[in-house]
């Protein structure tokens, strides 16, 4: 049995300068900070660290980083993802080779797999390079246009990968997600859709990665604990701030998810073109919305 998360997992940023470098020499700050707010688990070069505008030899010294940082405090995951099967075997044999715990990949985005023995057969030409290590799947359909069954899908890999450990599952579809726990107790089901948090754990969830958790720890281990407790008026009410703060955002576009961490206490610099910062006026005014929303106590 692999091991098993239960908790938060921070999908980790890229920290970049202001001319859009990467800034490793900023990573030990948040690893920390994550430690500090009781996360489990560093899901590294995902989403949130836009490891698509990365090149290979950023994703890796990122990685390296993060290991580093982590310096066996806090599992490390991470993502080896790419259209090209070779790129991902690379990735997933450096991670094995700095000492990261376990490798996750996406499936293929450009030409999405419309059969789960195709995505399958992908994933498996990967398994190999993470030489015994937990392998997970990245499943983000929205992002990818990949819609396989994730059921069909984990059906063969139960059967022909030892190394596979599970998922990270970015989407609504909360019977999928149950009925992928339902199969087998080898494999973990880590829940990505931040706002659904509460709704994954009443469908036996027990870790999530989202990148809201990075700047609202305090509100999402609310949730978490008090849904542990027993106490779903209390999850519930914590979960409704959490809303409260990802409307506001997303109301800021996708540079907010680094601009939000700003606010936290933690500036990881800006995010890489397409992606523009926001002026001044509408940084100042977002942060004036959190405050007016009652949200200042929770953030960071």
């Amino acid at each position: 049995m692999f091991h098993k998360f239960n908790g938060l997992v921070s999908p980790v940023y890229t920290p970049m300068h202001a001319d859009g470098s990467i800034a490793p020499e900023m990573v030990a700050p948040f690893v920390d900070y994550t430690i500090k707010n009781r996360f489990v688990g560093l899901f590294v070069n995902g989403s949130t660290g836009e490891f698509t505008a990365l090149t290979m030899a950023e994703r890796k010294t990122i990685a390296e980083a993060y290991v580093k940082a982590a310096a066996g405090r806090i599992p490390v995951i991470v993502n080896c993802g790419s259209c090209c099967a070779e790129d991902c075997r690379e990735l997933a044999a450096h991670a094995v080779n700095i000492g990261a715990e376990a490798m996750c990949v996406i499936a293929p985005f450009y030409f999405p797999p419309t059969r789960a023995r195709d995505l399958a057969d992908f994933v498996k030409s990967i398994a190999p390079a993470c030489e015994g290590r937990p392998l997970y799947i990245y499943h983000a359909p929205g992002m990818t246009g990949c819609h396989v069954s994730m059921v069909d899908f984990l059906k063969i890999m139960l059967d022909e990968v030892p190394n596979f450990a599970g998922v990270k599952f970015t989407n609504e579809n909360l019977c999928e997600f149950a009925r992928c726990i339902a199969l087998s107790d080898r494999i973990q089901m880590m829940f990505g859709r931040d706002e659904m948090l509460l709704g994954a754990l009443a469908m036996g969830a027990t870790a999530g990665v989202g990148t809201t958790y990075n700047y609202l720890p305090r509100v999402y281990n609310g949730v978490l604990d008090a849904f542990n407790a027993g106490n779903l008026d209390k999850a519930r009410s914590m979960m409704a701030i959490a809303h409260r703060a990802v409307a506001i955002s997303g109301r800021y576009g996708l540079h907010s998810i680094k601009t939000f961490m700003k606010f936290a206490g933690i500036d990881m610099g800006p995010m890489r073109a397409p992606v523009k910062p926001l002026s001044p006026a509408d940084e100042q005014q977002f942060r004036r919305e959190l405050s007016e929303a009652g949200l200042d106590e929770y953030i960071g």
